[in-house]
C-alpha cells in the first residue's frame, strides 16, 4: 500500500479517536451532576438555563466550568444552545433525562463494561482472553448492566410481539423460553400482550431476582418460571416452546458455545414455533459476503475500499464486539455465523428487521414442511 502522496494526510481521524474518550466522559460527567435532569425540570417554560442558573441547579460553586462543559455537550449535539442559554436536545430529551421512559442514562455508564478491562485490552488481544479480575468484575456488574439495557429492549419486544402477531407466529397462550433473560424486559413486553402466555427465564442466580421484580411489578410474575443456572445446560420443565429469545447473548459467548446455544434454541422451538436473536452483527470475515435478504456482495478479498467501506457502515457493531473481547470470551457474531450455525442445526434465517436504530432483530424457523409452509 502506497502510504505517500503529494498533500500529506491530516490527523483528524486520531484527534476524533482521543477526542472520543473525552466526550464519553463529558457525558457522563453531565449525567453524574444531574444536568439533563436540571434542564427537564425547567423544560416548560422553553427558554432554558444560562449557565449561572444551570450551576446553580446541578450545585456547581461557579459557572464557567459548568459552561465549558455544556458548550462541549452543544458541539456533540446533546445540548442546545439559544443566546446565552442551554437546552436540551430532542435526543437528550428523549434518551438522556433519567426518568424518560426510553432513557439510556444508564447505559451510558454501564454498557463499556468493567473499566479495568480497556487499560488491559492489549494483553487481552495478546492472549486471548481477559484477566480473571476483569471477569469477576463483569460478573459484579451484571445485575446494573442489565438494568441499564432494559428501556431499549422493552421497545425491542414490543416490537417483535407485534410482527409476531402480524405473521401468524404469536398464538393466545405462548410458551416462551428466554434465554439471557437479563432485566426482564422481554419477557414483561411479550407477557403484556399474551398475558395468558407462559415465560420460562434462565439466567444467573445473581441476575434472576431483577427480572423476577420486573414481571411482579406488571402484576404477571405468576406467569415466570425462573430457572439459575448456565443457558445451555439448565434443566427446562418444557421440552417445547413457540418462542425462544436469545436477545445480546451469543455475541458474548465463544464461537462454539454460541453455536450450540443456537442449536438449542432450534430445538425448543421445534417445527412450528421461532428463534428470535437480538445481537449487533460485525461484518462477515469471508471473501463472498452475503446480506440478511439472502443476496450475495461479491467484493474484494476482504480487504481494500470495499472491505473498508464494510467496516465504516458496521462501526457501531464494531466498537461492541471489541466491547466484548475486552471482558468476555465472545468476539461477536456475523450474520455468516448465524446462517452457518441454523443450516448445522436443520433451521434457517428467514428474516431479519429493525424496529429500533441499530436493533437488529432476525428470526430463525426450522427447515420441516410445518415451519416453512
Amino acid at each position: 500500500m502506497n502510504t505517500t502522496s503529494a498533500t500529506p494526510a491530516g490527523p483528524a481521524p486520531v484527534w476524533d479517536v482521543i477526542n472520543g474518550f473525552t466526550s464519553y466522559w463529558a457525558l457522563s460527567a453531565a449525567l453524574d451532576l444531574g444536568l439533563f435532569d436540571a434542564l427537564a425540570e425547567h423544560a416548560d417554560s422553553g427558554k432554558g438555563l444560562d449557565a449561572k442558573q444551570l450551576a446553580a441547579s446541578i450545585g456547581a460553586a461557579e459557572d464557567a466550568p459548568v459552561t465549558v462543559l455544556a458548550e462541549t455537550l452543544v458541539a456533540l449535539d446533546l445540548l442546545a444552545a439559544v443566546g446565552s442559554r442551554f437546552r436540551l436536545t430532542p435526543v437528550a430529551e428523549h434518551y438522556l433525562v433519567s426518568s424518560a421512559p426510553a432513557s439510556m442514562a444508564a447505559l451510558v455508564r454501564h454498557s463499556p463494561g468493567p473499566p479495568g478491562a480497556w487499560p488491559g485490552l492489549a494483553e487481552t488481544i495478546r492472549t486471548g482472553a481477559p484477566e480473571p479480575a476483569v471477569t469477576a468484575d463483569l460478573t459484579a456488574l451484571y445485575p446494573a448492566l442489565v438494568r441499564a439495557t432494559g428501556p431499549t429492549q422493552a421497545r425491542v419486544a414490543s416490537a417483535v410481539a407485534a410482527e409476531l402477531e402480524r405473521r401468524g407466529w404469536w398464538p393466545r397462550q405462548p410458551t416462551v423460553v428466554d434465554l439471557g433473560c437479563g432485566s426482564g424486559a422481554w419477557l414483561t413486553a411479550l407477557l403484556r400482550t399474551r398475558p395468558s402466555g407462559t415465560v420460562i427465564a434462565v439466567d444467573r442466580p445473581n441476575v434472576l431476582p431483577i427480572a423476577e421484580q420486573a414481571a411482579r411489578e406488571v402484576g404477571l410474575r405468576e406467569h415466570v418460571i425462573t430457572v439459575a443456572g448456565d443457558y445451555l445446560e439448565a434443566d427446562l420443565p418444557v421440552a417445547a416452546a413457540d418462542v425462544v429469545v436469545l436477545a445480546h447473548v451469543l455475541r458474548a459467548e465463544p464461537a462454539e458455545r454460541a453455536r450450540r446455544l443456537l442449536a438449542r434454541a432450534v430445538e425448543l422451538a421445534g417445527a412450528d414455533g421461532v428463534v428470535v436473536v437480538v445481537d449487533y452483527t460485525r461484518p462477515d470475515p469471508a471473501r463472498t459476503r452475503h446480506d440478511d435478504s439472502g443476496g450475495e456482495d461479491h467484493g474484494d478479498d476482504g480487504v481494500g475500499e470495499d472491505r473498508g467501506a464494510v467496516c465504516v457502515a458496521a462501526r457501531h457493531e464494531l466498537l461492541l464486539s471489541l466491547t466484548m473481547l475486552a471482558s468476555t470470551a465472545g468476539l461477536g457474531v456475523t450474520v455468516a455465523d448465524l446462517r452457518a450455525w441454523a443450516e448445522a442445526a436443520d433451521a434457517e434465517l428467514v428474516d431479519s428487521f429493525e424496529p429500533v436504530p441499530r436493533q437488529h432483530v432476525r428470526l430463525i424457523r426450522s427447515r420441516t414442511p410445518e415451519a416453512t409452509s
